[in-house]
C-alpha cells in the first residue's frame, strides 16, 4: 500500500552534518528504499559527509523543491517556532502528494520497514502519549493525512508539539484509533536520550527506528556540557556508547 520512498525535508539548511550523514545511510543500508527524496529549499547539499552519501555505492536520490510556507489556512506561523511548524505542515502535504517513508533528519533506521508497508498508515503512539511525527509510513490516500492537516484550521503558534502531535491525536485519534496502524515503543520516538549517550543500551537492535535526539542531550547533564562532542568520523571511532556503536555499522568505521 506504501511505496518504497524515503522522504527526508531540511529547510534553509545546505551542509550535511556527521549525523545527518549516519541517518541517512542508515535508512538507505538498513532498508533499501527504492530511492530517497530530499526536499528542501536549497539548490543542493554541499561538505565532506554529503560526499560521502551521494558517493555511496547503490544509493538512488533526488531533489525535489519545496518554499518554506509562512502561513496555513490564513493563519501567520510562530515567529519563534516558524521552521519547525511549517516543517510539520509540508510533511503531511508531502505525504499527501507522494505516500511513502517519512524521516525526520535524526531518524535512525535499524531494521528493514516493509512490513509496516502493508498498513494505510503506520506511525508511532505510545501508551499515553501523543503520537510521534518522526517516522510516518503512509499511503498518500491514507484518511488520517487530510484529518491531521485540517486539524491545522485552529492553530497555536506557540506550542511546540502541540499542533502536530498532540492535537490531532486527541481530536482525532482518541475517537478513531482504527485510522493508524500504531507501533508502541519499536519506532523509538520515545525519550532514549539516556540510553543513546549515556551507557551501552545492548537491545537497540530490537527497534525499527530510533529518534537519536542529538540536541537534547544538554538537557541530561547541563553541568558538564564540554562531555557533549559535536559528533565526527573521527571521534565516533572510540566512542563507547549506544551512538557510537550504532554509526560505526552503517558509515564503515571499524
Amino acid at each position: 500500500m506504501v511505496p518504497n520512498i524515503i522522504h527526508f525535508l531540511r529547510f534553509k539548511e545546505n551542509n550535511l552534518t556527521f549525523v545527518d550523514a549516519v541517518c541517512v545511510l542508515s535508512a538507505f543500508k538498513n532498508h533499501r528504499p527504492d530511492k530517497i527524496l530530499f526536499h528542501t529549499d536549497v539548490e543542493s547539499f554541499v561538505g565532506p559527509y554529503w560526499e560521502m552519501v551521494k558517493n555511496t555505492p547503490g544509493i538512488v536520490f533526488e531533489f525535489r523543491k519545496v518554499i518554506l510556507p509562512d502561513k496555513i489556512f490564513g493563519q501567520n506561523f510562530s515567529k519563534s517556532f516558524h521552521v519547525w511548524h511549517a516543517s510539520d505542515v509540508t510533511r503531511i502535504r508531502i505525504l499527501m502528494e507522494y505516500g511513502g517513508i517519512f524521516l525526520d533528519n535524526d531518524v535512525y533506521v535499524v531494521q528493514n520497514l516493509n512490513k509496516f508497508r502493508n498498513f494505510e498508515m503506520a506511525l508511532g503512539w505510545d501508551d499515553n502519549q501523543c503520537i510521534g511525527t518522526q517516522v510516518v509510513i503512509t499511503n498518500k490516500n491514507a484518511r488520517f493525512l487530510l484529518l491531521w492537516l485540517e486539524s491545522y484550521r485552529q492553530y497555536y503558534p506557540d506550542k511546540w508539539y502541540y499542533n502536530a502531535g498532540c492535537k490531532t491525536t486527541e481530536e482525532v485519534l482518541y475517537k478513531r484509533p482504527e485510522l493508524v496502524h500504531r507501533v508502541k515503543l519499536l519506532f523509538g520516538v520515545h525519550m532514549l536520550v539516556s540510553k543513546l549517550y549515556k551507557k551501552l543500551w545492548k537491545e537497540w537492535r530490537q527497534q525499527y527506528t530510533i529518534h537519536l535526539l542529538v540536541r537534547h542531550r544538554p538537557y541530561l547533564d547541563k553541568e558538564h556540557l564540554q562531555h557533549w562532542p559535536i559528533f565526527d568520523e573521527m571521534n565516533i571511532k572510540d566512542y563507547p556508547m549506544t551512538f557510537g556503536e550504532m554509526a560505526r555499522e552503517v558509515y564503515g568505521i571499524s
